[in-house]
């Protein structure tokens, strides 16, 4: 799958911005999705869903509000969409601050469904050339989102995402490789969303086969030698996602983009855990592929 997003005037796809009612969204997340609207001349869809459980829950008879002076009283629907109003307000607030300095526009929504059909449906009827950014800090619970993301937006292209170690700092792009037939897309992504800062491009092979390293390094070099600022970093064997995230970690990059269910980033259930080196050490926010 190509990591595209469409233009705007092209109504194909915007960058979606999923913003949960009762979150606390990262600063760096948004400012990743901005940039990523940026690089590829296209708006933002400030998405902001109230959970459907929430107006199931108010249905029942017991469901009551607890102020913090410890009153108590009914919770109703009515109630219920005045706060999510008020939630919403203060959300795209911060969305507007963030894309008006880049020149990026927004489009503004509220919607009452399940965060993950809320994102499909919004995908749908924009068009097939999506990028899904969640505004929330990604943590290791988070890997399972991300895989009902991929398996249930069909028009999504890749997922923007901040661990809770993101710091606002310039450095390199990387991009970090584990199947050659993805590296012509990734690559093309990589420039465009270095160019909004100019930063130089740094390309990763990740194998833990020695033979296989060499061949992949043969074929990069192939694709590089038209692209005078993209780096080939020397190619080492990773046995585990551990050795990975320390790679990064070294390399202080200022953007990642990554294979979603590899070894850099992690997403079977049977390896979710391993999400916790890459998060611990890495700095920059992610662009995550199919």
């Amino acid at each position: 799958m190509i990591a595209h997003v469409a233009e705007t005037g092209e109504d194909r796809g915007r960058v979606v911005l999923r913003l949960d009612v009762g979150s606390q969204p990262s600063t760096h997340s948004i400012a990743a999705a901005v940039r990523v609207a940026q690089a590829f001349q296209s708006g933002i869809e400030s998405l902001v869903i109230a959970d459907r459980q929430l107006y199931e829950l108010v249905a029942f008879p017991f469901a009551v509000e607890v102020s913090r002076s410890g009153q108590t009283q009914k919770l109703t629907a009515e109630a219920l969409d005045r706060d999510v109003v008020t939630a919403a307000g203060g959300l795209n607030r911060v969305v507007r601050v963030q894309a008006a300095r880049a020149g990026v526009h927004v489009r503004e929504r509220v919607v009452r469904d399940e965060p993950v059909l809320a994102v499909a449906r919004t995908c749908a009827e924009l068009g097939p050339w999506n990028v899904v950014a969640l505004a929330e800090p990604f943590t290791a619970g988070h890997a399972s989102i991300v895989r009902s993301l991929f398996d249930t937006v069909h028009g999504a292209t890749g997922i923007v995402v901040a661990g809770p170690k993101v710091r606002n700092r310039p450095g390199p792009l990387l991009v970090a490789i584990e199947d050659m037939d993805r590296l012509p897309p990734m690559l093309r992504a990589a420039e465009r969303i270095a160019d909004v800062t100019r930063d130089e491009v740094k390309l990763l092979l990740i194998s833990e086969d020695p033979r296989e390293l060499d061949w992949m390094e043969d074929q990069a070099r192939l694709v590089l030698g038209e692209m005078g600022r993209v780096s080939l970093e020397p190619s080492v064997p990773a046995r585990s996602s551990a050795e990975v995230a320390e790679r990064l970690r070294r390399l202080c990059g200022g953007f990642l983009i990554a294979q979603f269910g590899g070894v850099v980033v992690p997403g079977s259930s049977d390896r979710s855990a391993d999400l916790g080196p890459l998060l611990a050490a890495l700095e920059c926010p992610m662009l995550l592929v199919r």
